[in-house]
């Protein structure tokens, strides 16, 4: 009988012995976590419109350590939420708080669009100090995760010392010897700030401008009046890198201590610890005030400049000498050094005037008992003082000057040197002469600027 080989029996696969109802275990298992995502993601809407939010309090004391002593009496931030759902489908916030001493109200309205592990975001707002008309207005748009954009902005608004925010912001600003501050302007502002996958830290740039701003007060007794005063200023950063804009104000008029300055400009740019102002100048007295390239230290208002002094009218000028009493007419050229330290303290260094040679004024002078009184100090005889006196009753000048240098004491000597000639009747005599003035600047200069003349350590 023949013997017969067994046929190999091929073994079914592992999968193939499972029960097709366990093979389909994955798939239901993602199916009900799906289910659950989609009844979380339904569920937002109702869960965190529904949830009774604590108050959020945030400590900003490292902020605030440079803001003057007793600038504020609370350094924290509050705010308290309520979050609500429109029929629309929008999410509406709004939030009472305070920031630091001043209570604020905030709103925000955004519509989302939940996707998978994601959600968009698209909305704008509003932010305001309670009492005050100052309203921030906001939009924004975000792919989370992924990037953001914002921009705010504080359309043009019309500021006075009496705005609410503004009078509480001066009421804790020390300023001795200032009085009878009053204002009226025009500030607005705009900010913008994206965050992208690209650039992954925020990029933000700020600009703002003001406008028509009209001021009047009292220094230590000395009137003050500017004039349509306007700015435009900003920065720009990424992440905690900051750049100032260069500043270009300009005023249609300066007044103060008895000068008046018209269209004044200047250029500022800021360094890490100071205001370099590149130019500055103004019109005055029928000519041109400059001054060139000089640092300002904010922080202590310390800066050293020379005013150069370019086509002045001398009549205009020579008014403001104590004691003059009369008319000229010509040209002043020069320069006057000044170093202002701490913003309170002016010294003077030698400074002078002159007329340009070759070049003929006039000068009439219909008191010339204050140039007498102090030749006469000086030695000089009567008969040598009555001849002068006629000569400067009208006198064609080749040369004026006057220098100003400091003396002993806190005391300046103010130098009038004057030569041409004179003429009474048909006759022309030469003229030549120099006098000096001592005494406080106050008596000898109508200037209310209380100068010290201490020479700089």
């Amino acid at each position: 009988m023949a013997e017969h080989a067994e046929e190999p029996v091929e073994k079914a696969p592992a999968a193939a012995k499972l029960p097709r109802r366990r093979r389909g275990w994955p798939w239901i298992v993602l199916a009900i976590l799906l289910a659950l995502l989609a009844l979380f993601v339904v569920s937002v809407p109702t869960i965190v419109t529904s949830v009774n939010y604590p108050e959020f309090v945030f400590d900003l004391t490292e902020k605030l350590t440079n803001a003057p002593p007793g600038f504020v009496s609370n350094t924290t931030a509050r705010v308290k939420i309520d979050l609500s759902r429109r029929p629309d489908g929008a999410y509406f916030l709004i939030a009472h708080g305070k920031l630091l001493d001043w209570p604020f109200t905030a709103s925000v309205e955004a519509h989302l669009a939940w996707r998978f592990l994601g959600v968009d975001a698209e909305g704008g707002g509003t932010f305001h100090f309670d009492g005050s008309d100052l309203c921030l207005k906001a939009n924004f748009k975000a792919s989370l995760p992924g990037g953001w954009s914002a921009e705010i902005e504080l359309p043009q608004s019309d500021l006075d010392e009496t705005e609410p925010l503004v009078a509480s912001l001066l009421s804790r600003v020390k300023m001795p010897g200032v009085s009878d501050l009053k204002f009226s302007g025009a500030l607005s502002l705009k900010a913008t700030a994206e965050q992208t996958r690209e650039v992954p830290v925020p990029v933000w740039n700020a600009t703002g401008r003001l406008q028509k701003l009209n001021l009047s007060l009292n220094a230590n007794g000395n009137p003050v009046a500017v004039s349509n005063l306007r700015s435009s200023f900003g920065a720009s950063g990424v992440a905690q890198h900051v750049d100032i804009k260069p500043l270009f104000p300009r005023a249609d008029s300066i007044e103060s201590a008895g000068f008046t300055l018209t269209n004044v400009f200047a250029s500022v740019r800021a360094t890490e610890t100071a205001l370099l102002v590149t130019e500055a100048g103004a019109n005055f007295c029928g000519g041109m005030l400059k001054v060139y390239s000089f640092f300002l230290d904010p922080a202590k208002l310390n800066a050293g400049v020379t005013l150069f002094i370019d086509g002045i009218d001398a009549g205009e000028m020579l008014r403001h000498v104590k004691g003059f009493s009369g008319e000229a007419s010509g040209k002043l050229h020069g320069k006057l050094p000044l170093y202002l330290r701490n913003g309170k303290e002016l010294s003077l260094r030698e400074s002078y005037l002159y007329s340009v040679p070759g070049e003929v004024g006039t000068l009439k002078l219909y008191d010339p008992n204050p140039v007498l009184d102090s030749l006469a100090l000086g030695g000089v005889s009567i008969e040598s003082r009555d001849n002068l006196a006629k000569a400067l009753a009208n006198l064609d000048y080749t040369v004026l000057k006057l220098s100003l240098r400091p003396e002993e004491a806190e005391r300046m000597a103010l130098g009038i040197k004057l030569e041409g000639s004179a003429t009474r009747g048909e006759v022309t005599v030469p003229v030549s002469f120099e006098v000096t003035f001592h005494g406080d600047l106050e008596q000898l200069i109508n200037t209310g600027l209380k100068a010290a003349t201490r020479k700089k350590p």
